[in-house]
């Protein structure tokens, strides 16, 4: 017997339906999307237990002789923006209050890409996007390097001197270009080595003077350009928002105050490529290793989807270069990659 006109017309429905729910179960094409730096997790509030503030002191016990309730207390001026103030009562009676700005108080994603110029140096060219999530302005961009060669060149659009650069160890006895400063509202300082935070390898602190306009606030960002002869892989990056310096009253801050002020523990961090000397010497074989062993951070970071870090995975293993030299360039294209991984696939070519 043959299915009536009707019938055939319900089965090809149903098995039109079946298609269309079958294609919108599918995932969509996943793509790379960097994460911004991690915020610290530091928690500023009052002191739950204080002292007495001394006013005077017995001469013979060294004991105080006179004291005082200066009630110090933290009270939020502007969470978004990242603003406290920091209250108590002064030895003359008045009420103080000094401005705090939390460091970390700003979203950024920081994108690098690396190139090799004519010369055969590395020039890594940072951009730092200050998210309009962000609550204030960027202040300061720390990288990381473990190159002794590494030279700013051009910030914000401005190429640098010898006297814009010469606070950093490796120019400091550099001979003079003959040209003035050209960054005159851009400091560029080394982080000491003996803060806990920066104790590795060489950070250049970009900070940018409070004359420098337009500031880099949500919605805009901020370039900078290096040079090295080492090739690129992974650092570090720290970032600063707000301005950081605390305005005088007159007196020093409680004690109890003080305390609570975080050290550079509260700076958003994460990372990025940069100039590495060791990358020089090795193999093809080393560097695959070196690959591999960052995949799984690579794909935390946001840099690489993850049938990408499966395919990298096995190539890599297999030491098959030549294929995943060319598969790099096509994902990069795709968005399966960001332009940090390829510019450390490119690097085993050094």
């Amino acid at each position: 017997m043959k299915p009536s006109p009707y019938t055939l017309l319900l089965l090809l429905l149903a098995l039109l339906i079946q298609a269309a729910c079958a294609a919108s179960s599918q995932p969509p094409s996943q793509k790379v999307q960097r994460l911004p730096l991690q915020r610290s997790e530091v928690v500023l509030k009052s002191p739950a237990q204080y002292e007495k503030r001394a006013l005077s002191y017995d001469s013979q016990t060294g004991l105080p002789s006179k004291s005082y309730d200066h009630k110090p207390r933290i009270e939020v001026v502007d969470e978004k923006a990242g603003k406290y103030a920091f209250k108590w009562i002064g030895y003359d009676g008045e009420e103080k209050i000094v401005e705090y700005q939390r460091a970390d108080a700003i979203d950024v994603v920081i994108s690098a890409s690396v190139t090799k110029t004519p010369d055969g140096q590395y020039l890594y060219v940072y951009k730092v996007d200050n998210l309009p999530s962000s609550g204030t302005y960027l202040s300061r961009f720390i990288p990381q390097n473990f190159a002794t060669d590494t030279k700013p060149v051009e910030v914000d659009g401005k190429a640098t001197t010898i006297r814009d650069i010469s606070s950093l160890k490796a120019f400091r006895e550099a001979p003079s270009d003959g040209k003035p400063r050209s960054l005159e509202d851009i400091h560029i300082g080394q982080m000491s080595s003996d803060i806990q935070q920066f104790k590795d390898g060489n950070w250049i602190n970009f900070a940018t003077l409070p004359r420098f306009q337009p500031q880099v606030v949500p919605g805009r960002s901020f370039e900078v350009k290096l040079v090295s002869a080492a090739p690129p892989g992974l650092v570090g990056c720290r970032i600063t928002g707000g301005e950081m310096t605390l305005q005088g009253v007159g007196e020093g801050i409680p004690s109890e105050l003080d305390n609570l002020i975080p050290g550079y523990e509260e700076l958003p961090r994460g990372y990025t490529v940069g100039p590495r000397d060791n990358l020089k010497v090795l193999t093809a074989t080393e560097h695959a290793k070196y690959l591999l062993d960052l995949l799984p951070q690579m794909q935390k970071f946001g840099w690489i989807t993850d049938a990408s870090l499966r395919w990298y995975k096995q190539h890599l293993e297999r030491n098959d270069f030549n294929a995943v030299l060319k598969r790099a360039e096509q994902d990069l294209k795709s968005e399966q990659i960001t332009t940090e991984v390829f510019a450390m696939i490119q690097a085993m070519n050094h």
